[in-house]
């Protein structure tokens, strides 16, 4: 049996039987016992050790105060431990090698990654509520957003709805209101009571940016039906600015104010501008309205100013497919050169109206053409035997 005291260090007392006074005792340091213990044998060995431990009572054979500080153990637990000893002295190097150093190393190195990688991963985790977060608001923003859209488009359609049946509304006055002016203006005596009147400028103003947008819009999308209310309340004033230039006080008036003036500017440019095939009334009015000014003196001088007047004038007599609009180019052809004022529109008439366009004219089918062109044809004449220089 083995007997073990609370001190520290003790001695180990071997016996072959239970007798606790043999005189075959062997002692054994108690720390050296412990070292093997700690170093070696770890739990396996340790609870072995432990279990076949009793400790002593302190009585027997021994005198009273000898030998406290020793216990007694079997001989062959001891043996037993030796064995076992020699058995782990012998497979520890072969287990405890560079390897398994190595082994403990690199999971020492996984456990430090592992611990990063899990730092990281609560950093994004942080993140990804961070972004989930303001995901969430900005869906919530959006979906707020996308019901005040909702709501401005229904507004907007219903503004839009007004505003068509506002423009119908204008239109239809506008066309009903113009269409009495030019008929009122038939007469000289309206035209030189309304130029008498007040609103006159802002009236030429109107029609001029009017007429303008008409040609433009028709320029670039499909025009609208002759009898629609835009068309009506362009033509309606189209035909009163004609109606004035056929009054001699009309005339002279729109000759004398810029605003006169500026809508001649935009009768001439509707010639080059506005689509073949398509406002043929608007250009019939328009090319009323500048044969009736080339009758005013300072009409005539205004027109021959315009550059390439001439030869826009001379094109068109050749693409216009409406007959009356032919003879009205015909008609402000011979009026610009029969009394030609500066000599470059001498040679623009000499150059640009050949003798071939002039007997395309004489052979026309319609007999006034025939007539106005053959007059032509006497004006250019004449013009080449008068200034043979200039040709």
């Amino acid at each position: 049996m083995l007997s073990l005291s609370r001190g520290i260090p003790a001695k180990v007392c071997l016996s072959d039987s239970n007798d606790e006074g043999a005189s075959g005792n062997r002692y054994l340091s108690l720390a050296w016992l412990s070292q093997i213990y700690l170093q070696l044998f770890y739990q396996p060995l340790g609870a072995l050790l432990f279990t076949s431990i009793k400790m002593a009572s302190g009585g027997g054979n021994h005198e009273k105060g000898e030998h406290t500080d020793l216990v007694t153990i079997k001989r062959a637990d001891l043996q037993k431990l030796s064995a076992e000893v020699r058995q782990m002295k012998e497979f520890l190097p072969k287990v405890l090698n560079s390897e398994l150093l190595q082994s403990y190393n690199m999971l020492d190195k996984l456990q430090q990654e592992l611990s990063e990688v899990r730092c990281h991963t609560d950093q994004l985790q942080r993140d990804s509520d961070h972004w989930k977060s303001r995901f969430q608001a900005s869906q919530s923003e959006r979906e707020r957003e996308k019901e005040e859209m909702s709501s401005v488009k229904l507004e907007l359609g219903q503004l839009k709805k007004s505003l068509s049946e506002q423009t119908g509304y204008s239109a239809s006055v506008g066309a009903a209101s113009c269409t009495l002016l030019w008929r009122v203006s038939r007469s000289p005596e309206s035209v030189d009571a309304m130029l008498k009147g007040s609103m006159v400028s802002e009236f030429l103003q109107l029609v001029g940016q009017t007429v303008q947008m008409y040609v433009t819009d028709c320029r670039e999308r499909e025009p609208p039906k002759e009898d629609s209310q835009e068309v009506l309340f362009v033509l309606a004033l189209a035909g009163t600015v004609t109606n004035i230039a056929a009054s001699a006080y009309g005339r002279d008036f729109l000759m004398s104010c810029p605003a006169g003036r500026s809508v001649v500017d935009v009768l001439v440019s509707c010639l080059s501008e506005a689509p073949i095939g398509s406002c043929d009334q608007l250009r019939n009015l328009v090319l009323m309205a500048l044969y009736n000014l080339s009758i005013n003196q300072k009409g005539l001088q205004y027109l021959s100013t315009r550059q390439g007047i001439i030869g826009l004038l001379a094109w068109l007599v050749q693409e216009e497919v409406v007959s009356e609009n032919r003879l009205h180019c015909v008609r402000l052809l011979q009026s610009l050169i029969e009394e030609p004022t500066t000599p470059a529109l001498l040679q623009e008439a000499t150059q640009t109206i050949s003798v071939e366009l002039l007997q395309q004219l004489v052979n026309d089918r319609n007999p006034e053409l025939q007539a106005a062109a053959a007059e032509l044809k006497e004006e250019v004449q004449s013009l080449r035997q008068a200034f043979p220089l200039d040709i």
